[in-house]
């Protein structure tokens, strides 16, 4: 099946179904963040000013389809929120 990938427990999810759970997750976890911390900061440098936030998965979407592990690509645990600077420097884009 092309643009499908597996889950850990054998089931199958179109790309398009995947991407809709992620943006889902995302929302998820900011209200989390909120609910929890009152507003949003960086996770890992802790800088509430950032003009703007990036949604950093902790394991790549690609890594997680590869392994057959997609789900982790939606559950918010995966999640970490970053400001730019740290998600470019995560990622080694900086």
């Amino acid at each position: 099946m092309s643009n499908t990938y597996s889950c850990s427990d054998g089931s199958r999810l179109k790309k398009s179904v995947i991407d809709r759970l992620i943006v889902k997750a995302k929302a998820e976890k900011v209200r989390q963040f909120i609910d929890e911390h009152g507003y949003v900061f960086c996770e890992e440098c802790y800088t509430s000013n950032a003009f703007k936030f990036d949604m950093s998965h902790d394991l790549s979407v690609n890594k997680c389809q590869q392994n057959g592990t997609t789900e982790l690509a939606f559950d918010v645990n995966n999640i970490s929120i970053l400001c730019r600077k740290c998600h470019q420097i995560k990622d080694k884009l900086f």
